[in-house]
């Protein structure tokens, strides 16, 4: 049972390293006065080798710097930054403006303003700054950080009550689950983070209608395995945490390994919608609607007959099977937690696949492992208390009651949330903007509270007391708005024949043309230096099958540099520029727009999830023949336009 243990926490450790990620700068904070205002620190920013972080906006006006404190929030506490130095850094000529490599200071001081008034003890302090790739070229999206100050003892002076309560911090109002799910989506990349929270989500999931009653009737069964011996009552407690573990690890593993399968099929809008529609079904269960069982009878019919296996070996066998025993209530947890998983670690594969290497059987068991590492820690949580209970003797535990059912509730409206994502990545997918988006899931909830809370399609009776009838005019109401949310909604979507959209690309050239102010919005070309650019993939692929030219691709986003000198290069480089005006259909797809983010869902072009620039060619059928980084290799670029041409 020890070397078991042992070979199974080596595993942990060892596969939760082994996961990649895209680049990050390292951040300390020294403090060098916090006895008294102004507070003096030292912030330590350190850049990946080969990377730089920018220190000012270039010669060009076109860069990201390291920036403190960008959506002036300090402000709101009653600080502000006194006193800034930046270090000096390097001017690189190449993209004129001065970065920083390897490290630097920045020391700061920060102040009262007198304004407001607080009685905080510390303050997180936001930081924004971009990496650039000096090997590859590429530039990754802007990060946000924060680091976390200890303010002077003397804090601002104290605030009368009103004025306290109105300066609270906004993290105070929001619930711990809020905050367990806040955290779940600001850390999927780190390891021990994560394995915590799944270790958390474990430990509340046993708080659950479902498993709680369990406790002490399971851990007097596991007792009773070891016949009356006190020092076989632990091995059998351990045995059966053990065997839980191994099942959630189990279907962490198969959830990492499907990852690049799910990644795929996760490009479609419809299955995002199915998945949204599948998780509301899980979250409506747990909020007290229905009840879920899955198999109930064969697993039932399984732990029957390993509880029939003698020893500490039938007890491990117990324990793999009782994660599945528990599961009306956690399963739908489990199923949860296994998609977001599942989705984790095909975004990291990718990223490592970007690398250019193909991926080995062993690369990706090593990185699906991470899943298991994610679900032991799951299953470690479930676990502990049957172990707990089982080793220690408790007279008395909490009573069952209420407070169960929160819990229950507080992890559906979480599985209600990942619901609301997956309808946003479908919408996302079919173009739709994400305040219609918003509006539709507003609309459906309003609906949902006037049919099921307030039975507004149900006759009231005659002899109904006033709050029925307050229930009824509420329900009416939210019916109303609801159903006029719905409709809105709808008729944003970009569900138009192809017909319109011929009519829209032909009114939009013609408009172009005669110079008309009363251009429509969906005008799709637009001319840079020569070059007419679509702004629209399918008026291309148009274009591109009239003429048998290739599609020459640029992915653009105000944030990325690089991509603001290949504007340049296209405009100075004449061969480049005569290639993409007769040999190529140019089309310019921008950061957020619906053809940007369709691409970026793409598994062929996964170099859209990690940084900019990248460039594609594609031929009339669909089929990509040449992508790149490098903005600079305008020889490769123009040498594959005259070989499709």
């Amino acid at each position: 049972m020890k070397s078991l243990l042992s070979i199974l926490m080596l595993w942990t450790l060892s596969t939760a390293l082994a996961y990649a990620e895209i680049p990050q700068a390292s951040i300390s904070v020294t403090p060098l006065n916090t006895d008294h205002w102004p507070a003096q620190y030292r912030l330590t920013l350190t850049v990946p080798k080969d990377h730089h972080a920018y220190l000012d906006t270039g010669d060009e006006n076109i860069y990201i710097p390291v920036t403190i404190d960008p959506n002036s929030k300090l402000a709101a506490s009653g600080l502000a930054l006194s006193k800034l130095e930046k270090p000096s850094g390097v001017h690189d000529d190449l993209v004129k403006a001065n970065v920083l490599r390897d490290n630097g200071d920045f020391n700061l001081e920060i102040a009262e303003t007198g304004k407001k008034s607080t009685n905080l003890k510390s303050t997180d302090l936001e930081i924004t700054y971009q990496l650039c790739n000096e090997l590859t070229n590429v530039c990754f999206r802007p990060q946000n950080t924060s680091v976390n100050l200890v303010l002077p003892a003397t804090a601002i002076a104290a605030a009368t009550p009103t004025q306290s309560v109105a300066q609270t911090d906004e993290s105070e109002s929001l619930s711990f689950m809020d905050r367990l799910l806040l955290l779940f989506q600001n850390n999927k990349d780190n390891m021990i983070i994560m394995f915590g929270l799944m270790l958390i989500a474990g430990l509340l999931s046993v708080a659950t209608p479902c498993v709680y009653p369990m406790l002490p009737i399971t851990s007097m069964f596991i007792v009773g395995r070891a016949n009356g011996e006190a020092s076989k009552e632990k091995q059998h407690a351990l045995a059966y945490l053990v065997g839980m573990v191994i099942t959630y690890m189990a279907l962490g593993l198969m959830a990492g390994m499907t990852g690049g399968a799910f990644n795929t099929f996760m490009q479609s809008a419809f299955v995002n919608l199915g998945f949204a529609v599948f998780f509301a079904f899980f979250a409506i269960a747990l909020l007290g609607f229905y009840e879920l069982s899955f198999m109930q009878n064969e697993v039932h019919e399984m732990d029957q007959k390993t509880s029939s296996v003698k020893g500490v070996t039938g007890t491990l066998l117990m324990g793999c099977v009782a994660g599945l025993v528990i599961s009306p209530c956690v399963g739908p947890i489990v199923f949860a937690l296994l998609l977001q998983v599942a989705d984790n670690i095909a975004a990291k594969a990718d990223a490592l696949a970007l690398t250019g290497q193909t991926l080995s059987f062993w690369d990706k068991l090593t990185i699906s492992s991470q899943g298991s590492v994610m679900m032991s820690g799951f299953g470690l949580g479930v676990g502990l208390p049957f172990f707990i209970i089982s080793v220690v003797k408790f007279k008395k535990l909490p009573k069952a009651g209420y407070w169960m059912n929160k819990i229950k509730y507080a992890f559906g409206f979480m599985i209600l949330y990942f619901a609301y994502t997956y309808l946003q990545k479908g919408m996302g997918v079919l173009g739709v903007d994400p305040s219609t988006t918003q509006s539709l899931a507003i609309g459906l909830v309003a609906i949902w509270i006037a049919v099921v809370h307030c039975h507004v399609l149900s006759l009231m009776p005659q002899d109904a007391q006033p709050n029925q009838k307050m229930q009824h005019y509420v329900g009416a109401i939210s019916l109303i708005i609801g159903g006029w949310l719905v409709v809105a909604g709808l008729g944003h979507l970009p569900i138009m024949n192809t017909a319109q959209a011929e009519s829209y690309v032909q009114n939009g050239a013609m408009a172009e043309n005669s110079g008309s102010k009363t251009a429509p919005v969906a005008l799709t070309v637009q001319k840079e230096a020569g070059i007419s650019w679509y702004r629209s993939y399918d008026a291309a692929i148009k274009a591109a099958k009239e003429t048998g030219k290739p599609i020459f691709i640029d992915f653009y986003a105000s944030w990325c540099a690089n991509c603001t000198e290949f504007k340049k290069e296209s405009a100075n480089n004449a061969e480049l520029n005569q290639a993409l005006r007769e040999k190529a259909i140019a089309v310019k797809l921008v950061d957020k727009e619906p053809d940007f983010e369709k691409f970026r869902a793409d598994k062929e072009h996964r170099q859209l999830k990690i940084g900019l620039p990248y460039f594609a060619i594609i031929t009339p059928d669909g089929k990509l023949t040449w992508s790149g980084t490098d903005y600079k290799a305008t020889q490769k670029m123009v040498a594959e336009l005259n070989r499709l041409s």
